[in-house]
């Protein structure tokens, strides 16, 4: 079990298969943004209750980068 306060921007977010998706840019009271891409870069809104853990500064989900697309939202950069 992780806690909110332990998510810090700029942090790995790596899906349940090890490979990073992207990093933290920002947290609401339930989602945490996302930033995925290297030269497009698009963000998204990532549900606290998707997150399987917090450790050695990294976040992992319990999807892959594939279902990115399904299951959060993107959202309008810097609009979160």
């Amino acid at each position: 079990m992780f806690r909110r306060w332990e998510i810090q921007r700029g942090m790995k977010v790596k899906g349940h298969d090890g490979h990073t998706i992207g990093r933290v840019i920002g947290l609401t009271a339930d989602e945490i943004i996302v930033e995925k891409g290297i030269l497009r870069h698009r963000d998204y809104a990532v549900s606290l209750d998707d997150v399987r853990e917090v450790a050695h500064g990294e976040v992992q989900l319990m999807h892959g980068n594939d279902s990115l697309f399904s299951a959060p939202r993107e959202v309008a950069h810097g609009s979160w």
